[in-house]
């Protein structure tokens, strides 16, 4: 089976967009040094509630402009739109401080915990026609529009089993274990459900179990989503234990495999289910490696905002609610109480 050509924007193609930061942490870092390095995008001004933090990210990443608030932030009349990656749990209140200010959104994964939540941002966003997108950044890699070709062809036939881990021992990394902080399915999670997603759509049944900390956070989980053209999906999460960061499906005439971790620019595979089977590889050269392939998803970011539309085409409103449906139902099963 031939693999079609990956779908990549040429990122001088697209608005070079002024944007405006909300929260400059650690994902932030590495979101605006990769588009700085790899698009024509530019960010012209930033906030922090921290003394001193939205200075020092400034002057690291040459912003011309630090605000005092959010608030003056948002009402910067220089700004076509805003990149929130504040913590989790404020995702909502400063989601709609930007569009209460007229301004489009990128807002980091999760963009919240809750359906409603996510469902009231995009009813506004949708309200005053603007922009709103969660970064679920792994929809605009190469790979993945290789995937969502081979998905519109019909040459895979029906998928029939998708199975997904991300699992890797981060008990070192502060943020996952503080209450409040989403727990693993949340952050690391929201990978293979999207993923589960993009291939199968929504499940009809969802039965999860795990292992839960004193405190109410997620160590571990283990998912089987069911469908209801009869697919199912084996999702297993963990930041307590490490295995191969894989996914792959089965379809009725093939099998896909992506090179790992299969959540950064990697590689696709097809291989026929023949006895002597046929195999097709891509594989990313681009150089664009790791999380700088969050470069990605600014420029199609810029190319939707040019185009007026209100969500993306490849992972849209409804999808997202969904997602973090079914994020929650997960954590709720297993008795995590991590938010």
């Amino acid at each position: 089976m031939k693999l079609p050509e990956p779908i990549i924007i040429n990122p001088d193609s697209v608005p070079a967009l002024n944007w405006g930061i909300i929260g400059p942490g650690g994902i932030a870092e590495t979101f605006v040094g990769a588009t700085q390095k790899h698009t024509a995008q530019r960010f012209a001004a930033v906030a922090s509630r921290t003394p001193g933090r939205a200075d020092e990210f400034a002057s690291k990443f040459n912003i011309p402009k630090v605000h005092a608030s959010y608030q003056d932030l948002v009402e910067d009349d220089e700004l076509d739109a805003i990149y929130i990656s504040s913590h989790q749990g404020d995702h909502f209140e400063h989601a709609m401080l930007a569009l209460d200010a007229g301004k489009s959104i990128l807002v980091e994964k999760p963009i919240t915990y809750f359906p409603d939540q996510a469902r009231q941002i995009f009813e506004k966003a949708a309200a005053k026609g603007l922009l709103a997108m969660e970064a679920m950044w792994t929809r605009y890699l190469p790979q993945s529009t290789i995937l969502r070709q081979l998905l519109d062809s019909g040459e895979l036939g029906t998928p029939e089993l998708f199975t997904a881990s991300f699992c890797a021992d981060n008990r070192a990394i502060e943020r996952l274990w503080k209450p409040g902080g989403g727990g693993i399915v949340f952050d690391m999670g929201i990978y293979p459900i999207a993923m589960s997603q993009q291939i199968l759509g929504n499940p009809t049944s969802i039965k999860a179990s795990g292992l839960v900390r004193p405190d109410g956070m997620d160590e571990e989980s283990y998912t089987i989503l069911t469908y209801e053209s009869g697919a199912r999906a084996s999702l297993t999460m963990s930041g307590i234990a490490s295995l191969p960061i894989s996914a792959s499906c089965s379809f009725e005439n093939a099998i896909v495999t992506f090179g790992e971790p299969f959540f950064v620019p990697s590689s696709i595979s097809v291989k026929t289910k023949d006895f002597y089977p046929e195999q097709s590889t891509w594989v990313d050269e681009s150089g664009i490696a790791g999380h700088e392939g969050l470069s990605y998803q600014a420029t199609w970011f810029a190319k939707y905002l040019s185009e007026g539309r209100i969500e993306s085409e490849v992972h849209t409103h409804a999808e997202t609610v969904e997602g973090i449906a079914i994020a929650h139902e997960i954590t709720t099963q297993i008795g995590a109480k991590p938010f």
